[in-house]
């Protein structure tokens, strides 16, 4: 499952599942992520999950922008709709989230290739 970690200060403080099809993210209080903040349009952005169709496993998310006054970015980039991945940080408004998808594959594990 993906989520969304708020950023305080380098620290994660709030974590957002993303649970459905759709994350919206806006000031307004009936957003899944609801941000009080002026910066923020109502309806500023959404989180879409997308099946991959000849990959049935594997689910991709992207980040629409929903024309809102002051844009949203992707790794300190202007975005109106981007592909996520492991890691991104998302920027709305004044609030800075970091996106972490655990199904992404680790890169870390180390193949050992036995000899002939």
């Amino acid at each position: 499952m993906a989520k969304l970690i708020l950023m305080v200060d380098g620290v994660g403080s709030q974590h957002f599942d993303i649970k459905g099809d759709m994350l919206r993210i806006g000031r307004a209080a009936d957003n899944d992520v609801h941000i009080d903040d002026l910066a923020v349009s109502n309806e500023h952005a959404v989180i879409e999950k997308n099946q991959d169709e000849h990959f049935p496993d594997h689910v991709t998310y992207k980040v629409r922008d929903l024309g809102s006054t002051n844009n949203t970015f992707v790794n300190d980039i202007q975005v109106s709709t981007k592909s996520l991945n492991n890691n991104d940080m998302l920027k709305v408004g004044w609030s800075v989230f970091k996106f972490v998808d655990e199904s992404y594959p680790s890169m870390d594990t180390t193949a050992y290739i036995l000899p002939d």
